[in-house]
């Protein structure tokens, strides 16, 4: 299946919001999801984890324990950026979500044991164009996406939510 990198970037936003990512980091997620359409599959099981809180150590550059890669990717890639040494996010597979989340900031990383490793190599941006996706992993995606709509109700119709008996405008 064929689909716009609007539409994509569109998709995963309401995915992310639906499961209680904040709005700059499902942007962000949005982005590079839209750059690397090839890791939507790799969405999925972030999007399905509970988000609990990390715990973030400047004691020697910055390690994050428990990190949600969905939540607090964004700040270790700032730290990065930054030139913070080393960036660690302890427990956290190296995934095609991951690299691509780094590549839509110009940055790499590495794999070490379980752990994600900012590296100083600069990765090129990917280029912004229509993706293949696979239309069951699209589905299960808009099934998070889902997760945003309100829900219909008499009430909210009588109060003048949605087009009516008739959609005419």
């Amino acid at each position: 299946m064929i689909v716009s990198s609007n539409e994509l970037q569109m998709l995963v936003l309401k995915a992310c919001r639906g499961v209680g990512v904040p709005m700059g980091q499902a942007q962000e997620v949005a982005v590079a999801l839209a750059e690397s359409p090839q890791a939507l599959g790799a969405l999925l099981p972030h999007l399905a984890l509970p988000m609990k809180s990390a715990k973030f150590d400047f004691s020697d550059g910055l390690t994050v324990q428990g990190a949600a890669l969905l939540r607090d990717f964004s700040a270790c890639a700032d730290a990065a950026a930054l030139g913070v040494k080393p960036v660690r996010l302890c427990g956290l597979a190296a995934c095609d979500l991951a690299h691509a989340l780094a590549r839509s900031r110009g940055l790499s990383i590495a794999a070490e044991g379980a752990d994600v490793v900012f590296t100083e190599q600069e990765a090129v941006r990917p280029q912004v164009s229509r993706g293949a996706v696979v239309p069951e992993i699209w589905q299960q995606v808009a099934s998070f996406a889902a997760l945003t709509y309100v829900p219909e109700t008499d009430a909210s119709r009588l109060a003048g939510a949605g087009a009516g008996l008739s959609d005419n405008d």
